[in-house]
């Protein structure tokens, strides 16, 4: 009976034991944003335009390296088990230059810092205002974009948003439904550039 008891005692200790383990071998998760999966299309010798993205801005609530939900109060949930391969400014400043250059063969499209030779015609400045999935299981884009000339002037200003119902759950449907949203982003983005001719700055200076 002893033994029994003995035996009994022993199994228990060892599934705390290993429930505990388990416990401490979750491992975080890492995620990194997708340009637009647009085939890039042959880049032209001479490009009509050096179009140059700034660093994004981005609320600080969402500047950090766990992936943040919103709560139906408004609360900002963080996970600390799925988290940016990179600073999310980054991420959305690569994935846009990259999906621009896909998008506007006839453009070439570089990302600041800018090296010395690059003489850039219209600098891309973003403003993230949301970026994560809502309490109705949505993801939800919000951005401000404004195109500049080299001399500061403003050829361009927008405010949009991209609403996302990605399949996935958690936070790797979050990711798939930001990569949807900076898709829609960079497609009108590179719209808006298509209607700024070459030397657009200096159109904008001579009015």
């Amino acid at each position: 009976m002893r033994a029994r008891r003995k035996a009994t005692l022993v199994a228990v200790l060892a599934a705390v034991l290993a429930a505990g383990c388990l416990k401490r071998s979750k491992v975080a998760r890492t995620y990194v944003l997708d340009p637009t999966p647009e085939a890039a299309a042959a880049m032209t010798e001479a490009p009509l335009a050096v179009v140059g993205v700034e660093r994004v801005s981005v609320p600080d609530w969402l500047d950090r390296p766990q992936i943040t939900v919103r709560a139906t109060s408004g609360e900002v949930v963080t996970d600390e088990f799925s988290r940016w391969g990179e600073p999310l400014p980054l991420g959305v400043q690569r994935v846009v230059a990259e999906s621009l250059a896909r998008l506007l063969p006839d453009r070439r499209v570089v990302a600041a810092p800018f090296a010395p030779r690059d003489r850039v015609d219209q600098h891309v400045e973003i403003t993230v205002v949301e970026a994560g999935r809502q309490a109705d299981g949505s993801v939800l884009l919000e951005w401000r974009f404004a195109v500049l000339a080299n001399d500061g002037t403003v050829l361009a200003r927008r405010r949009s948003s991209h609403r996302a119902s990605p399949t996935a759950p958690g936070p790797a449907g979050a990711v798939t439904g930001i990569d949807e949203a900076l898709g829609s982003l960079s497609r009108e983005l590179a719209d808006v550039l298509r209607g700024l001719p070459a030397g657009a700055e200096k159109a904008a200076k001579a009015e």
